[in-house]
């Protein structure tokens, strides 16, 4: 049996490699970071491990990154996002 590729994303907050499906995506919408549950968004995404740990040091991070590419500052909400 031929084995496929499996696309592989780092996380954002521990610089971990895993499979895409194993990492979480957020993505900028209207200057906020939200979960792309079904990794559809529009826009350039960050993948992120589903720990605790991982999500805070992503957002202190990624507010930099996303702000480039946004060209506006990102808020980080707790509802139900980072």
């Amino acid at each position: 049996m031929r084995g496929g590729h499996v696309p592989q994303r780092t996380c954002r907050g521990c610089g971990r490699k895993e499979p895409q499906a194993a990492l979480v995506r957020y993505v900028a919408v209207e200057g906020r970071l939200v979960e792309d549950k079904m990794k559809r968004l529009p826009g350039k995404g960050i993948y992120c491990c589903n720990q605790d740990k991982c999500r805070e040091r992503m957002a202190k991070r990624s507010r930099k990154v996303l702000k480039q590419g946004e060209r506006r500052c990102v808020v980080v909400t707790e509802e139900g996002s980072v």
